[in-house]
């Protein structure tokens, strides 16, 4: 048994950060002893959820704010080397890009803990100081031992990340497949019911969706789109559906825990970024039957077959998101096809089984 601690920024409802009350809960860290410090608290309810499955007394919250800054990061610091003095762990997992420059500058004082990186995008971002955060990732990544991905690609591309030397790498997908909802209708009966889902950033070009909207609905299709997320971009956002009338074809719903049973209902689910990591949220999309229309990018270049389980795009362009969703609004048996042939894929390749068994050799010798 292994004594393991993973830190993470916050725990702000996303991917990675969801993605670790989904391991804890199927029993990826099963026969380990586990604890967790968040650098903050992060948004929504998260940390309690985390508390609740993990145990109140192994998760640690250094700051109770929302947002990580600069002197949380400082406190973290400090919380972090306090707690491998205290709890000596035989390995640390560091997800996101702040808790691994921090993680990985203090662990340079415990030579003998095994440091793992969790990689979640095949590109860090960052609104300010991202060539800094890169040149210290690199500078810092003599201290990492070990490597985890979300899917290949990113495990991939954030190899320009790491001085090289010889790591174990290893692909430890952050999703569990929901046998919850499920899309049976694919009949079309009214508007042309469109999701999407993400986190509001300018990575995941909603912009164009929206364009896609407007040129549809300017050709005489009754089109609607739904947008469950948050994030900085979302003012942005709201400002160009006003600009283009789109006030009532287009909702910005919020973050969402329950967005997969509201966008069932849907009839095309698009995502439409230019760079991602696994992608959850088009997993998710697939596992419950969604057609869906994606950019090959992340880990959808993994699960994602084009024609097969969903239609693939080779850019971000507004012109190829309008011809596929004619596409699939003309051929009903095309939309049957794809959604139940994706939630097949992702139920049989991404079950609860398939996260415990992956825990168990991912960390059976550590």
């Amino acid at each position: 048994m292994a004594r393991i601690l993973y830190v993470i920024n916050g725990f702000d409802p996303g991917g990675a950060e969801h993605g670790l009350l989904m391991l804890i809960r199927n029993g990826f860290f099963a026969g380990h002893e586990l604890a967790v410090m968040g650098f903050c608290h992060g948004r929504g309810a998260l940390a309690e959820e985390i508390a609740a499955a993990l145990g109140a007394s192994r998760l640690e919250i250094v700051t109770p704010g929302k947002v990580l800054t600069l002197r949380g990061c400082y406190r973290g610091a400090i919380a972090l080397w306090q707690a491998l003095r205290r709890q000596r762990p035989d390995l640390v997992v560091l997800s996101l890009k702040q808790a691994n420059v921090v993680g990985r500058a203090v662990l340079c004082a415990f030579p003998g803990i095994r440091c793992i990186s969790f990689e979640h995008i095949a590109r860090y971002r960052a609104r300010r100081a991202e060539r800094i955060y890169r040149y210290l990732l690199w500078l810092l990544s003599f201290r990492v031992d070990e490597i985890w991905a979300d899917c290949q690609e990113t495990l991939r591309e954030t190899r320009r990340y790491f001085i090289p030397r010889r790591r174990r790498e290893t692909v430890v997908p952050l999703f569990q497949a929901d046998a919850k909802v499920e899309k049976t209708d694919y009949e079309i009966a009214g508007p042309i019911r469109i999701a999407g889902a993400g986190r509001l950033v300018d990575r995941k070009n909603f912009d164009v969706l929206i364009d896609a909207v407007s040129r549809l609905r300017g050709e005489g299709m009754d089109t609607r789109l739904d947008i469950f997320g948050d994030g900085p971009e979302e003012a942005a956002l709201a400002r160009k559906i006003d600009a283009e009338g789109l006030a009532e074809a287009v909702r910005l719903r919020g973050y969402r825990g329950d967005w997969l049973a509201q966008a069932a209902g849907c009839d095309v689910f698009v995502n439409m970024s230019d760079t991602e990591g696994f992608c959850i949220v088009v997993a998710e999309a697939l596992s419950v039957g969604l057609p869906v229309i994606a950019t090959n990018v992340g880990g959808i270049r993994d699960y994602g077959v084009d024609g097969l389980n969903m239609l693939k795009l080779p850019a971000v362009e507004s012109s190829l998101l309008v011809s596929a969703i004619r596409q699939l609004v003309a051929d009903k048996a095309l939309r049957r096809r794809l959604g139940e042939r994706g939630r097949v894929d992702m139920r049989r390749d991404y079950s609860a089984e398939a996260i415990a068994s992956c825990g168990g050799s991912v960390l059976g010798e550590a």
